[in-house]
């Protein structure tokens, strides 16, 4: 079994493209908690993720997107990141990010690994005070590796999530610059 030092984050390709696509096409391969339930056309997919390609918008401050690789050559999902506003000032900015991995590589503690990663990476490369990422309530393995990234609940997000006909509810965590900083857990920077 491989082990989370041999998970790492690299920015997508062209060559990529099609595979993410299938993913996001493909409600097993994508997760329920990823899923959007309505039936998506992996050609559309890949034609917006072709215009972002050619923008050099998958690897962005206000929206990015990386590979999880193991053992640096399998694919094995990806993480991205998207700007958000919490106020008017430009300090009021923040990052939320989210993972997808494909089935048989979940619960082996790789998201976990690349998250903190991800983490990481956005502290190191933006000048953003809160890094933030919501679950769904109803998603615990998701809950347990951004608490064992450190990260603090803060709260419940109410019916945020339309999925498989009801709405759910989100809780929302977020580590802080100084936390991240301050932390040992996060090793690695």
């Amino acid at each position: 079994m491989a082990t989370n030092g041999e998970v790492g984050l690299r920015a997508v390709t062209e060559a990529d493209l099609p595979w993410l696509a299938a993913i996001a096409a493909d409600p097993e391969a994508s997760g329920e908690h990823n899923w959007g339930g309505q039936p998506v056309d992996p050609s559309d997919v890949e034609e917006e993720l072709r215009a972002r390609f050619r923008d050099d918008r998958l690897l962005g401050f206000d929206r990015g997107s990386m590979i999880v690789e193991l053992d640096g050559r399998t694919p094995i999902g990806d993480v991205s990141w998207r700007a958000e506003q919490w106020g008017p000032s430009a300090a009021s900015r923040c990052l939320a990010f989210g993972i997808t991995l494909l089935p048989s590589y979940r619960g082996k503690g790789h998201g976990t690994e690349a998250q903190r990663q991800l983490i990481t990476y956005l502290f190191r490369t933006t000048d953003v005070h809160r890094i933030q990422s919501d679950t769904a309530a109803d998603n615990p393995a998701e809950r347990r590796a951004l608490e064992k990234l450190g990260m603090h609940p803060e709260g419940v997000v109410r019916q945020a999530e339309y999925r498989a006909g009801r709405y759910h509810d989100h809780i929302l965590f977020s580590v802080l610059r100084p936390e991240w900083h301050d932390a040992r857990s996060w090793g690695r920077h």
